[in-house]
């Protein structure tokens, strides 16, 4: 088969594009009276996270902020204060003394020398690295020389941890501290895995 036949029966693929500001447009049209998002700390958390994202000022970021400000439960969960302290750091709260919860110490409390919170999971260590360096940690810090070891020991032989979401949360995690080969290393076979997975259309 020649070139011309070739390209008349491969379907042409068209990804689509992203478009964040119709994102954000679409969480201010159903953000609560109060502020939050849904009726779950969690919703609320991961829409600060989006609104971040965004540049300037707006009344729905504001209403957000000032919600958050308030401090409603996120939960007992370390996952739960991890994702309070990304909400925070997000639209540019202290995530130790902005509110009246120390929510990087309720994260460093959980750090047992070698991981933090359960070891038998991956995603809290994931959501401490992302957290704890946002807000101020080094990687030259025992908690995250510790942490990335930790994650770097579970990864998994086809380069994920576990499942496409996690291996992309824990690529983002360690994008902050790539600075060693095996870091290095380990992002490139997660990418790998990422990439092997990616469907036609541009999804997961």
């Amino acid at each position: 088969t020649g070139p011309s036949l070739m390209s008349a029966t491969m379907p042409t693929i068209t990804r689509a594009q992203f478009n964040s500001g119709k994102a954000i447009e679409f969480l201010t049209q159903i953000q609560n009276k109060d502020g939050s998002f849904g009726n779950a700390p969690m919703l609320t958390d991961w829409a600060a996270v989006a609104f971040g994202s965004s540049q300037g000022e707006t009344p729905a970021k504001t209403k957000l902020k000032n919600y958050l400000l308030t401090n409603p439960d996120p939960g007992n969960l370390l996952t739960d204060y991890e994702r309070r302290a990304m909400a925070l750091e997000a639209l540019g709260i202290d995530p130790y003394a902005g509110t009246s919860t120390n929510y990087i110490q309720k994260i460093a409390d959980s750090f047992d020398g070698q991981q933090f919170g359960n070891k038998d999971l991956i995603n809290d260590d994931i959501f401490a690295l992302v957290a704890l360096i946002s807000a101020g940690y080094r990687n030259t810090d025992n908690e995250i020389r510790q942490d990335i070891a930790f994650l770097l020991q579970n990864q998994k032989s086809n380069g994920s941890w576990g499942d496409v979401d996690l291996t992309a949360a824990a690529v983002q995690a360690l994008s902050q501290v790539a600075t060693t080969n095996d870091v290095k290393d380990a992002m490139g076979k997660a990418r790998a895995f990422l990439v092997a997975k990616q469907e036609d259309s541009g999804g997961f």
